[in-house]
């Protein structure tokens, strides 16, 4: 049992590393049916295949295919709950907010040239 749940968190190691999770911006570029079923899966946080299904009033087989190919892209993990696949959404994380390193020497060039003007 502790070898599955090794190799479980293995692949979710994995799996994280080749993608960071859908952002926002990504949903402007997917098409939009697709684009339509993420928003609606950011609310709902957590969902079945039935679930899925039923939005996307599609049949099992696309509406697997989809979700796999989602998995793939690293936009949503699989999460086993009581025995039944459910799918989370994967966000990336907000990038923060750096300032360019020549900021300051801008800053200190243009208080140079205005001290100088007021001589």
């Amino acid at each position: 049992m502790s070898k599955g749940l090794f190799d479980r968190v293995q692949g979710e190691l994995e799996a994280r590393e080749k993608s960071l999770g859908l952002q926002i911006s990504d949903l402007l570029t997917l098409p939009d049916a697709t684009s339509r079923f993420l928003n609606w899966m950011i609310r709902q946080q957590q969902i079945t295949l039935a679930d899925a299904m039923v939005f996307l009033a599609q049949a099992e087989t696309p509406t697997r295919e989809l979700l796999n190919d989602l998995c793939d892209k690293g936009y949503l993990r699989v999460v086993e709950m009581h025995g039944t696949q459910q799918y989370r959404i994967r966000l990336a994380p907000k990038r923060g907010r750096t300032l360019p390193s020549n900021l300051w020497m801008a800053l200190d060039d243009k208080v140079e040239r205005g001290e100088e003007k007021q001589k």
